[in-house]
C-alpha cells in the first residue's frame, strides 16, 4: 500500500486531493489522506465580505455568515476515496516518514504534500498582534464584523460629535478589498442610524510609495479612484511603527493617531511549524522548492517524495527571477501539478515541470465593482464584478456537485449584496 499524505485543506491541498483521487480511484494499492485542524475549507477570497457585511449581529446570523465561506471538507470529499482526518499536527518526521497528530494518531506516508498555508507576518511592529484585528481566519473576519456593529451602536447611543476613525494597515489586495467594501458597509450603517455622512474617516496605510505595488499603473489609478469614491483616504509612505489600544504611530517619532478600529492586512510568512523539519527555508519562512515543486531537503534522498505548495512554499519564476505571488488559484494549480508528479514518480515517468501562470487577478473594490485583469486587458466596474462572480462559481463547481455549488453561490449573493 502506497500512502499519500496531504497536510492542509486549503486551495492547494484540496486541489491535490481531488486530482489524486480522480487518477487513482480505481487502484486499491493507494491510500490518500488529507489532514487539517479544521473540518472546513476556507474560501479566503470572500473573507473581506464577511468582515463588512451589513446585517444583524445575533449569533445565529454569525453562524449563517460563517457557512458562506467555510465549506465542509466532508462535502467536498463525499463519495471520494480520500480519507479525511481532522486533527492538529504535532510532529512531522521526514526521515521516518510519519506525521503525528495532537490526539496521538500516527500517519505514515510514502509521499507527502505540505500545504499548511501561511501565518500573518507582523514584522516585529510593537502592538500589532495585541491590539490590531488580524485578517486571516473566519473568526478574525466575524470579529471585525461584530466590532464594526459595536462601535457604531456606541457612537449613536453616546451622540458623540467626534469622527469615527478606522485604520487599515497594508495596501495589498487584502487591505484594498476590505477598505473599499467597508466604505459601502459604513454608508448603509450611517443611513440606517441616521448619522452624518461625514462621521467616519477610513484610512488605508501603506508603507511603500504605492498601493498594490505588483500591478500596473493604469490599473492602480482606476482602483485608487474607486477607493476615493468610497471615501477611503490612501496614506502612502506611511510605515506603521507602533499600534496601541486606540492609536497607531506612523514612522519613528511620529505622533499618535487615534482610531476606533485598527485592522492589520499586512504580509504573510510561512508557518513556524516548518522551521525544525530540516528543509531549506527562505527568509519568509517558506520552503524552497525545485521546478517540480519538490523540497530541497538537507538529505537529498528524501526530496523526490516530499512536495510543498501554496503559502508554505516559494517558487522562483525562471522568467522573472522573482517569487510567484501567493494567490488562491496559484496554490490550486500547484496542487494539481504536485499530484501529477507523484503519479508520474510512482509510474517511473518523467516529471512535469511547474510553469507558473499568474498574469490574471481580480480586485473587488466595493459593491458591484471589481477590476478584472487578464494578460494585459483590464475590465473595471460592473462587468469586472460579473467576471468575478463567474470565477467564484467556476471554483465552486471544481470542488462541489452542481446542486451544492449553486446553493453556495446564491447564498453568497444573498448575503454579500447587502452592502450594494
Amino acid at each position: 500500500m502506497t500512502n499519500i499524505l496531504i497536510l492542509g485543506g486549503g486551495f492547494g491541498g484540496i486541489s491535490a486531493a481531488l486530482k489524486l483521487e480522480r487518477e487513482l480511484k480505481n487502484n486499491s494499492d493507494f491510500k490518500i489522506t488529507l489532514i487539517d485542524r479544521n473540518n472546513f475549507h476556507l474560501f479566503t477570497p470572500s473573507l473581506y465580505e464577511v468582515a463588512t457585511v451589513y446585517g444583524l449581529i445575533q449569533d445565529n446570523f454569525a453562524q449563517y455568515l460563517r457557512g458562506s465561506v467555510a465549506i465542509p471538507i466532508n462535502e467536498i470529499l463525499k463519495g471520494k476515496k480520500v480519507n479525511f482526518v481532522q486533527a492538529e499536527i504535532k510532529e512531522i518526521n521526514l526521515k521516518e516518514k510519519f506525521v503525528a497528530s495532537g490526539g496521538g494518531a500516527k500517519l505514515d506516508f510514502d509521499y507527502l504534500i505540505i500545504a499548511l498555508g501561511g501565518e500573518t507576518e507582523f514584522y516585529g511592529i510593537p502592538g500589532v498582534q495585541e491590539y490590531a484585528f488580524n485578517f486571516k481566519s473566519i473568526d478574525n473576519a466575524i470579529g471585525i464584523f461584530k466590532k464594526i456593529q459595536e462601535i457604531y451602536k456606541k457612537y449613536q447611543k453616546e451622540k458623540d460629535e467626534k469622527d469615527l476613525r478606522i485604520a487599515i494597515i497594508g495596501g495589498g489586495f487584502t487591505g484594498v478589498e476590505f477598505a473599499a467594501e467597508l466604505g459601502c458597509c459604513v454608508g448603509n450603517i450611517i443611513k440606517d442610524y441616521k448619522l452624518s455622512k461625514t462621521c467616519t474617516i477610513i484610512s488605508l496605510f501603506e508603507a511603500g510609495p504605492v498601493i498594490l505595488s505588483a500591478i500596473n499603473e493604469k490599473s492602480r489609478k482606476a482602483i485608487e479612484k474607486r477607493l476615493k469614491n468610497e471615501m477611503v483616504k490612501i496614506q502612502i509612505n506611511s510605515p506603521v511603527a507602533k499600534v496601541g489600544p486606540d492609536y497607531i504611530k506612523i514612522g519613528d517619532g511620529g505622533e499618535a493617531l487615534n482610531f476606533d478600529l485598527v485592522v492589520w492586512a499586512g504580509g504573510v510568512r510561512g508557518s513556524r511549524f516548518l522551521e525544525n523539519l530540516g528543509l531549506k527555508l527562505t527568509k519568509k519562512g517558506t520552503i524552497e522548492i525545485n521546478d517540480f515543486l519538490q523540497t530541497k531537503n538537507h538529505d537529498d534522498s528524501l526530496n523526490e517524495k516530499i512536495f510543498a505548495i501554496g503559502d508554505s512554499a516559494t517558487f522562483i519564476d525562471p522568467k522573472t527571477g522573482k517569487s510567484v505571488p501567493a494567490m488562491a488559484y496559484v496554490a490550486y494549480d500547484q496542487g494539481a501539478i504536485a499530484a501529477e508528479n507523484i503519479i508520474k514518480d510512482i509510474n517511473k515517468q518523467k516529471l512535469t515541470p511547474y510553469k507558473p501562470f499568474y498574469d490574471v487577478w481580480i480586485a473587488p473594490a466595493g459593491g458591484k465593482w471589481a477590476y478584472f485583469y487578464y494578460k494585459g486587458i483590464g475590465i473595471a466596474g460592473f462587468t469586472g464584478y460579473l467576471l468575478k462572480q463567474l470565477v467564484d462559481f467556476k471554483y465552486f463547481l471544481r470542488i462541489l456537485p452542481l446542486n451544492k455549488a449553486l446553493a453556495l453561490f446564491f447564498k453568497d449573493l444573498v448575503i454579500f449584496t447587502r452592502n450594494d
